[in-house]
């Protein structure tokens, strides 16, 4: 894993709130925000996930990753994790076109 575990702790709290926020702020989802969460930091912390700011899911061909346009590659807006990238500073968007 990597991190400590309150880095972990703090990274799928940040991470569960993101999920949230995206989601609309449903009431009563938290312990499945925290679930996706979790997963999204087993499958390489997050990045084989899509976030909003996506176009396609990581290895589509034809799509290539890109820094985050409203978060600037920092990965945080505010001190929170970035929405649209989920927090990775990156997006997956098409590339080449005619």
């Amino acid at each position: 894993m990597g991190k400590s575990v309150s880095e972990y702790v703090a990274w799928v709290r940040e991470r569960a709130h993101a999920i949230w926020e995206r989601e609309g702020r449903p009431e009563g989802a938290h312990e499945q925000h925290w679930t996706q969460a979790e997963a999204e930091l087993e499958t390489e912390g997050g990045a084989a996930t899509t976030n909003p700011g996506d176009e396609a899911a990581p290895g589509t061909p034809g799509a290539g990753e890109d820094i985050c346009r409203d978060c600037h590659g920092t990965g945080r807006i505010d001190g929170k994790l970035c929405p649209t990238c989920g927090g990775s500073g990156k997006v997956m968007e098409g590339i080449g076109g005619g």
